[in-house]
């Protein structure tokens, strides 16, 4: 009787504990600009927003283009679970991919990208 009422608690504490630890890593939920979003113009920041808060000190974000690498501030914390990062220049027309790294209250980092576009200005017609 005793090894069953044992079984049944460990079965009872392993089920307790599964989502809890699937859903433990931090997740990207959504991002400004939105994934493969084309812009009529250049974004003078971005921003991630995440399952939970990201931990700042573990948080980098950069951005690459048409031309390579973007000068980007320092990520700082957004509020409402995000973080969010001042674009330095204006952007050119063309793609580009944010990647993003960061950790949330269990240590554990996670990383992803975020693709968009700027789109190519048209002169006005005469």
């Amino acid at each position: 009787m005793r090894k069953t009422s044992t079984l049944w608690f460990l079965c009872a504490a392993a089920l307790c504990l599964c989502p809890i630890l699937l859903s433990a890593h931090l997740k990207l939920t959504r991002s400004s600009p939105q994934a493969d979003a084309v812009l009529e113009s250049s974004p003078a920041a971005l921003q991630l927003w995440f399952s939970e808060e990201p931990l700042l000190l573990m948080s980098a974000v950069t951005l690459t283009g048409p031309a390579g690498a973007v000068k980007l501030e320092a990520p700082r914390a957004g509020g409402d679970r995000s973080l969010i990062v001042s674009v330095g220049a204006k952007l050119e027309p063309g793609a580009y991919r944010i990647a993003w790294k960061s950790a949330g209250d269990d240590g554990h980092t996670t990383s992803g990208t975020v693709d968009f576009s700027v789109k190519a200005r048209t002169p006005p017609a005469q």
